[in-house]
């Protein structure tokens, strides 16, 4: 039996069905995508003021990308036992305090630890904003979800811009970008709300959790950027520790930070496979449209101009999805933009021309903002209201790590192989998505 969304009224603000509610909790979503795509732009004057090497470099992204998702987990389990009030007051916090850090930070280390607090703060946001979109009252929510997968494309193609007019202020500037969610704090707070108590997080679990995600992206940027074997052996052996230790604490507490409930039920598996499949290609555009276009003659800002179209073209279908996903199965729409962003992806590796690479950026970003959003109206329909903050969480984290190793791997073969390997091997990953949601075309069978 498929549970029903609660009943609005006491986990949410009597204004939370304002009209604008989409567009709020889009703009406080939407600079944590910054985070990654727009940082990789100051990495070059990075390296140079810091001096160190691109290898140890690589830590600036990466703990991002792992930041955000163990940040989302931990924040989702405090939604459902706290509320998301607390959770965005904690979200604030660490952003500001983050962004102070990496501007004052004389070294690399401090730098990343910056940028730790950064991410964390950026998954604790962006659970605020999807737990908040998914407590809308359901006759309003579909136009809330529309309106915040339209603002979430519409950040996601902007980063390459945003990234090259920070850089060019400094490169501190463009490391510290997703810290614009709080200008959004004010907006979006009528729309949280506080809960009961109802239990605790398990703090061991979120630190093995790190470990893992951050292990998970290092090791796959190694193996595959055929490092030596001895680094690749650490790594690997590091993880499977980390994991392991991970499970048999999730087995003692099976309600703890990784619930049982949400980890074992049909539809979550196929949501984060196909999620995590999406970002994949997005972060890997992200990471290839900057250097295939500049080996054309476009400079940083001009290729953020050139994007820029994307970002209304992406923001549109993200709308137009959102609002007709009621009238169609959602494993459809998911199939088709997976199957249509795995074939831009191709076509960019086999003409990596300007106009190509454009258009597989702009696929890349609708592609990513339907899935979002399509995801997360799934998640409202299949989990309790107790749990669902939990699983938002938890779906964040598979996104997230699925676009860091998307770009860590699109990075490595690009280095092995060349653009064309990197991006044929990348058009892959939302195939498979596709593949995981043929099933679910004819009918809402997600529970299966």
């Amino acid at each position: 039996m498929i549970p029903r969304p609660p009943a609005a009224g006491s986990t949410r603000s009597a204004t939370a069905g304002m009209p604008a509610s989409g567009w709020r909790l889009g703009a406080l979503y939407g600079p944590a995508v910054y985070g990654v795509s727009a940082a990789a732009v100051a990495l070059p004057d990075t390296a140079l003021h810091l001096r160190v090497t691109g290898a140890t470099l690589a830590w600036v992204l990466t703990a991002y990308a792992a930041g955000v998702g163990v940040g989302a987990v931990t924040a989702g389990r405090l939604a459902d036992s706290r509320g998301s009030r607390p959770v965005l007051i904690a979200a604030a916090t660490l952003l500001i305090a983050g962004a102070v850090l990496c501007a004052v930070a004389p070294t690399l280390a401090a730098v990343v630890t910056g940028r730790v607090l950064l991410a964390v703060g950026s998954g604790s946001v962006i659970v605020t904003a999807l737990t908040s979109t998914a407590q809308l009252p359901a006759g309003r929510r579909p136009a809330a979800l529309a309106a915040f997968g339209a603002c979430l494309a519409g950040f996601s193609a902007t980063a390459p811009l945003a990234g090259a007019i920070a850089a060019h202020l400094s490169w501190r500037a463009a490391l510290v970008l997703p810290v614009l969610s709080v200008a959004a704090v004010p907006l979006c707070w009528p729309l949280t709300a506080h809960a009961p108590r109802r239990g605790r997080v398990d703090w061991p679990a979120a630190g093995l959790l790190a470990v893992v995600a951050a292990g998970l992206l290092l090791t796959t940027q190694h193996a595959a950027g055929q490092a030596g074997v001895r680094t690749t052996v650490i790594g690997t052996v590091t993880t499977a520790a980390a994991a392991a230790s991970l499970a048999i604490r999730q087995r003692a507490h099976p309600d703890g930070l990784l619930g049982r409930r949400i980890l074992s039920a049909g539809w979550f598996r196929r949501a984060a496979a196909t999620g995590a499949s999406v970002y994949a290609g997005l972060f890997a555009v992200l990471y290839a449209a900057p250097h295939l276009l500049t080996r054309q003659g476009h400079g940083t800002v001009g290729i953020g101009l050139l994007l820029l179209p994307g970002a209304v073209v992406g923001a549109g279908l993200a709308w137009t999805t959102a609002r007709l996903a009621g009238r169609l199965p959602a494993g459809r729409a998911l199939a088709a933009v997976s199957l249509l962003q795995a074939a831009a992806l191709y076509y960019a590796a086999a003409d990596p021309r300007t106009w190509p690479v454009a258009a597989a950026s702009t696929v890349a970003f609708t592609a990513s903002a339907v899935a979002q959003t399509l995801l997360t109206a799934q998640t409202t329909t299949y989990t309790a209201v107790d749990v669902r903050g939990g699983a938002i969480g938890l779906l964040s984290l598979v996104f997230f790590l699925g676009g860091g190793c998307g770009a860590a791997l699109c990075s490595a073969l690009w280095q092995a192989s060349g653009p064309t390997t990197a991006l044929t091997v990348i058009a892959v990953l939302p195939a498979v998505g596709a593949i995981v949601v043929w099933p679910t075309m004819h009918g809402d069978r997600w529970m299966g």
